[in-house]
């Protein structure tokens, strides 16, 4: 994406954004996801084929693993559905986070208009996967608490940590530090990010539920379908709705990351200032340019002047250098503009 694409966008405009960037990058987003969890989605089908005997027990999913009867009508086989069933959420947890994550990368990489690549964005999704769960635990928890005392926190909560993974990814923060990172640009910016997670959402489930239907339509087609036959329809069904959705909803959320930067922070113009090659001051420092002696637009090209209104971040100016003043009639000095 351009620089000059870097503004303040609409609901419309991030979505519109999300969809763009994941269009074109296409390719390395479903690589991203498919190198990690097509595997995983075969092992998985084959711990189905496992505990199931008939064709009439494959799940509709792979969340819903059904219970296995024995002839007595007793539960023999309950608790290793449950363990089987716990395995399988746990996986299937910390390898959407893997994937996330490294969609977040990459998509952050193409929004900077840098070639995203599947082996550097999993690099770095693997490296930072231990902060990555520690912060998926304490948001779920915190949700959880949140949804029980009162159903009003825990959807703020939720919109408010919305962009705490590429917190954690882009600025290399901690998982707490992500979470209170994501809450601070989110600040009265509440309602707008909800609109977006909404119709994004909304949009990934209709998506996702599509495809769930057209592979898990398979076992209508008979009354007694194979087990081969139904687990394959299930294990394509996940893969293929993860490979298409996982990607857009990482796209959002980084899109809607860099919004609220350039809105809170100019982040804009720290773009600017380092392809100018100047320093940028460190999170939460002013600018240089602030320390000195006030600047106004007019000072923009003049000898040791700014390159651009206002200064960008880092810039300084010259030693011995003050801003121009214009002489008011009388011999006075006027004040810049924007003092």
């Amino acid at each position: 994406m351009n620089t000059c694409d870097l503004r303040p966008r609409t609901v419309g405009e991030v979505l519109d954004g999300a969809i763009k960037l994941y269009v074109r990058n296409a390719r390395t987003l479903i690589g991203i996801v498919a190198v990690v969890s097509v595997p995983l989605q075969i092992i998985s089908g084959l711990v189905l084929l496992s505990v199931i005997t008939k064709g009439d027990q494959v799940p509709g999913n792979l969340f819903a693993l059904h219970l296995q009867q024995s002839q007595n009508g007793t539960t023999s086989t309950q608790s290793v559905n449950g363990a089987v069933q716990i395995v399988r959420l746990v996986i299937t947890a910390v390898t959407g986070t893997l994937c996330t994550a490294a969609c977040v990368r990459a998509v952050s990489d193409a929004y900077s208009d840098r070639a995203p690549s599947i082996a550097a964005s999993l690099g770095v999704a693997v490296r930072r996967l231990p902060m990555l769960i520690v912060m998926e635990i304490v948001r779920y928890v915190g949700l959880a608490l949140a949804f029980i005392a009162l159903i009003i926190p825990g959807v703020w909560l939720y919109g408010a940590w919305a962009v705490a993974t590429p917190s954690l990814l882009v600025e290399d923060l901690g998982p707490l530090k992500a979470l209170g990172r994501s809450r601070r640009l989110v600040r009265r910016r509440w309602w707008p990010v909800a609109a977006v997670l909404l119709v994004s959402n909304i949009l990934a489930a209709v998506v996702d539920s599509a495809l769930q239907a057209l592979f898990g339509a398979v076992d209508g087609f008979s009354s007694h379908p194979a087990v081969v036959l139904g687990v394959l329809a299930v294990v394509l069904g996940a893969t293929v709705s993860s490979i298409l959705v996982q990607p857009f909803t990482a796209a959002v959320t980084t899109v809607l990351y860099y919004d609220l930067r350039v809105r809170h922070e100019g982040y804009d113009l720290e773009v600017l200032a380092d392809q100018l090659g100047l320093p940028t001051p460190a999170p939460g420092e002013e600018p240089a340019w602030r320390a000195g002696e006030p600047l106004g637009p007019d000072s923009v090209g003049r000898p040791g002047g700014p390159p651009f209104w206002p200064p960008p971040p880092g810039w300084s100016p010259p030693a011995g250098w003050s801003p121009p003043h214009e002489t008011a009639p009388g011999g006075s000095p006027q004040p810049d503009v924007g003092r």
